[in-house]
């Protein structure tokens, strides 16, 4: 008889308490992701940042860290990403015979 209550006690325990874990376990589960997801994001952003940026003294040079030199300026060409362009207008047509 004490065996049949004690089974009853955890199926009741378990029937009712079960969604609150695996609601709580899912919330974890979700918010581990997404913290990957954000640190993922983040370092794409840094190496893309570190790929883009100019290289000291590569781009620019100033008159001022050169210790005069009539206050010149010298920006080098730095090329846009290039994209592809909105007015392609879908490839080149090409003939095509059927076979049979």
């Amino acid at each position: 008889m004490k065996t049949i209550l004690i089974i009853l006690a955890i199926m009741f325990l378990l029937r009712y308490l079960m969604p609150y874990i695996i609601r709580f376990l899912l919330k974890m589960f979700v918010q581990k992701q997404m913290r990957k997801a954000q640190q993922y994001t983040y370092q794409a952003q840094q190496q893309t940042y570190q790929q883009h940026r100019p290289q000291q003294g590569q781009t620019r040079t100033a008159s001022s860290s050169s210790g005069g030199g009539g206050g010149k300026l010298k920006v080098e060409y730095v090329p846009e990403e290039q994209r592809p362009r909105k007015d392609f207008p879908g490839g080149e047509y090409v003939d095509y015979e059927e076979v049979k």
